[in-house]
């Protein structure tokens, strides 16, 4: 895909995106009617989240059906309308692929817990237990044993994920053969390419060892499951047999992905993906067992949150890697939440975090209803619906001897049903989203935060993501651009320089809810020239003083 680093990617969560049949939940033809919207903020890509066939254990990334659409959805015919909708209006699609686990409905699990001697059992992980327990002591990423039983044969499966997720096997070519196969069926019917599911998870240590054998209970097998050298092997085959013959944009999803992983993955020549997600943002203030490790209390510094940033620009920058940025996505809580205040200065921070994300190194990516400032919502335990949330829930009890009550606080923290409430489209009934009951419980703010009254404002955010989107588009050294940072000890401020030899430009960002004094004094900031700010145009002094949330776009000389 020519000049893929340029593309402007906007995510849909289809479920909770919007609803053309008054079911309740969003659909495919929900998305065909609300593309122009996409396309007047100046996107060019849809990573458009799993449509397939699903029992929706994990909201369609359990998948019983590569190749068909999940009737709640709608038709293939959609899809392919959908495509052609998109297309006309210079908007392609992007699939969610799921390589490393099916549903345990898929045909082939089916056949495969069916028959011992079916072809499909190399398919998957089938093991033998150990002393009458599991044949190995993984922890699942949803918490809880990483294997589930097999009444039938006595053995067990490996699930990494849910119960329901069962993982496939890729040193069996067959399992390769399956998911290129399913690549090209999509390939041929128009999309554009693939955001990859936990690609770094599909090779695991030979012979399924012990995590940290001599010690007791479940211990999470990241490098036994992760970043495998295999997995190169894989993805380079991968590119021989798919992506070298397509026009195709590619981005990885690497869970627990550490910067070197990540150079390898997107290395211009290696021959493997384009670009790839990093977690350490999101993993600020969370113990080491992630989101729902509640033993650091999620507290985090704007100089930690900087610190992320600047280490993880620059080593990739040095590595010859490439970046999918984003802040909020369908796995976690809303960013204008957990890294802003989302109630005096919502719409400010909101712009803020606009203007960080579309000025940094590597492919912006946006998710629905970060354009008006959507928030976390507020759920009783009765309101979830995640997997995630309902089981990790009694793990906190189970596993650390949590008392529910704080249990379901922690839950509430950082649940991905934040992420998945519908987006606000207007104050009418049900935000404009559906005319029937919603799948999951609205965000009561929705009367406060939607998209149609925020266009009606002066101080618009979705104009404000417009106007940096025809920015960034419109100045390649935001693409191109070396990355250096400025005053990185400053407590509330991040800045930093974009410079392509031919273009300089400084950013210079607030990321607190207190007026903040920075100082530029040893640069040269006379001849500077304001081209963009979150509240209006003002110069650049030597030493100066930032709003709440303030951020700003300057043009420097290059005398």
């Amino acid at each position: 895909m020519s000049n893929w680093k340029e593309r402007i990617v906007y995510q849909i969560w289809p479920r909770s995106f919007y609803d053309s049949n008054g079911d309740g939940i969003g659909d495919l033809r929900g998305v065909i009617q609300k593309l122009e919207h996409i396309q007047s903020l100046g996107a060019d890509l849809i990573w458009l989240s799993p449509v397939y066939s699903s029992p929706n254990h994990d909201f369609g990334y359990d998948i019983s059906d590569y190749t068909s659409i999940n009737p709640e959805f709608g038709t293939m015919e959609d899809f392919d309308e959908l495509v052609l909708e998109a297309e006309k209006r210079g908007i392609g699609i992007i699939m969610d692929l799921v390589p490393n686990h099916t549903s345990d409905r898929h045909p082939w699990f089916q056949s495969a817990l069916s028959d011992k001697n079916s072809e499909y059992r190399s398919y998957y992980f089938f093991r033998e237990g150990v002393n009458g327990r599991e044949p190995n002591n993984w922890l699942s990423f949803f918490g809880g044993s990483a294997w589930t039983g097999d009444e039938l044969s006595g053995e067990y499966y490996l699930t990494s994920f849910t119960p329901h997720q069962c993982d496939l096997n890729w040193e069996n070519p067959k399992v390769r053969r399956e998911i290129y196969g399913v690549m090209k069926f999509w390939l041929e019917r128009g999309v554009k390419g693939f955001r990859i599911d936990v690609i770094n998870a599909i090779a695991k240590a030979p012979g399924l060892p012990d995590k940290d054998p001599h010690k007791r209970g479940l211990r999470f097998p990241a490098e036994l499951t992760l970043n495998r050298e295999p997995v190169h092997d894989y993805i380079q085959e991968m590119h021989r047999e798919v992506l070298s013959k397509y026009d195709c944009f590619t981005v990885g999803e690497g869970v627990l992905a550490g910067t070197e992983d990540v150079i390898k993955f997107t290395r211009q020549g290696r021959n493997e993906l384009m670009m790839m997600f990093q977690f350490d943002l999101h993993n600020l203030g969370c113990g080491p067992l992630g989101k729902f490790d509640f033993r650091k209390l999620y507290r985090w510094t704007v100089p930690e949150f900087k610190s992320v940033v600047d280490r993880w620009q620059l080593r990739i920058q040095e590595g010859g890697g490439w970046l999918g940025n984003y802040l909020s996505n369908h796995d976690q809580p809303r960013h204008v939440s957990r890294f802003g205040n989302d109630s005096e200065y919502r719409r400010e921070c909101a712009k803020a975090f606009c203007l960080l994300n579309l000025t940094l190194r590597g492919t912006p990516f946006l998710y629905q209803g970060e354009e008006c400032g959507m928030t976390n919502s507020v759920f009783d335990r009765a309101d979830w619906r995640d997997y995630e949330a309902i089981n990790d829930y009694k793990v906190l009890q189970s596993m650390m001897h949590l008392p529910a009550f704080l249990a379901e606080r922690v839950i509430n923290k950082m649940t991905r049903d934040h992420a998945r409430t519908p987006v606000h489209w207007n104050s009418n009934k049900n935000a404009g989203f559906t005319s029937s009951e919603p799948w999951i419980k609205l965000n009561p703010n929705y009367r406060d935060v939607n998209i149609e009254d925020d266009l009606k404002r002066n101080d618009s955010i979705v104009k404000f993501y417009r106007k940096v989107i025809a920015f960034r588009k419109s100045n390649p050294v935001l693409t191109y651009g070396i990355y250096t940072p400025v005053n990185p000890e400053h407590k509330k401020v991040i800045s930093y320089i974009r410079d392509d030899g031919n273009d300089r430009m400084l950013i210079v960002i607030n990321l607190t809810d207190k007026q903040a004094k920075i100082d530029f004094s040893g640069m040269q900031v006379s001849n500077a020239t304001i081209l963009l700010g979150t509240h209006g145009k003002r110069p650049l002094l030597e030493r100066m003083s930032l709003l709440p949330y303030e951020g700003r776009v300057y043009r420097l000389s290059r005398r």
